[in-house]
């Protein structure tokens, strides 16, 4: 073997162990990158207002889908999460608090309705707007919020649920007489709850999930509510003694 054919074997060889070099860092890069792609769903982003929804919604299940749901349409989202949850109340309320045999639909689908078009949507721009006004940040902010929630708001909603649920049942007369009994009852009650339920929601739940968290707690109000817009809460309970 020459010396030109031995340096042009040598030169091949360096060239193929470059290739393989090469190859192997283009393999190792192309997998940070899909490691890093794939994690990227993970982290959970806070929203600056009531709106759309953070990260770890890449996933599949009920609950990523419901996040990306969020993001994409939080006031559609919203609004057909409070109907379902409203509706789940009623229902409860009817079967296990009132123990009727059957279900009065007309009765649920007023109030999943209601859900839909006055709670979703009526606490999606409440939350949005306490969450703008008030720019107190950590324990203190949380108490602002709370305070404007429970003392301004939530007179005001709960009157305006119950009257718009007994106008649509065809009892719009008895609105006034409702609200002059058994407002302040029902006012009180709802302190109970949400007080501290509240405080958890404006103190720990990321903005974006504000609405979600009450809904699920509301699960449990909107069965008390539920019995007491067809109830007296001044007279009875919907606890019967032990």
């Amino acid at each position: 073997m020459d010396f030109r054919t031995y340096a042009a074997g040598l030169k091949g060889g360096l060239a193929g162990n470059n290739i393989q070099i090469y190859s192997r860092r283009s393999v190792n890069t192309a997998r940070n990158v899909l490691r890093q792609s794939g994690g990227a769903g993970g982290g959970g982003g806070v929203a600056s207002t009531g709106g759309g929804g953070g990260g770890g919604a890449g996933g599949g299940g009920l609950w990523p889908t419901y996040l990306r749901l969020l993001e994409r349409s939080p006031l559609f989202t919203k609004a057909w999460t409070a109907g379902l949850l409203n509706g789940l109340g009623d229902a409860v309320s009817q079967k296990f608090v009132e123990k009727n045999n059957d279900l009065d639909f007309k009765r649920l689908g007023i109030f999943t309705l209601l859900g839909s078009v006055l709670v979703g949507p009526g606490l999606h721009f409440w939350y949005s707007f306490i969450g703008r006004t008030v720019t107190a940040t950590g324990t203190a902010g949380a108490v602002i919020r709370l305070a404007l929630d429970q003392l301004l708001w939530a007179p005001v909603f709960i009157s305006t649920f119950l009257a718009s649920l007994l106008t649509l049942e065809g009892k719009g007369h008895e609105v006034k007489s409702k609200l002059k009994n058994d407002l302040k009852p029902t006012v009180i009650a709802n302190w109970k709850l949400w007080v501290p339920a509240q405080f958890i929601n404006f103190r720990l739940v990321p903005p974006h999930l504000q609405v979600a968290f009450s809904n699920v707690i509301a699960v449990g109000w909107n069965t008390y509510l539920s019995w007491a817009s067809h109830h007296s809460p001044s007279t009875s309970s919907p606890v019967e003694p032990l």
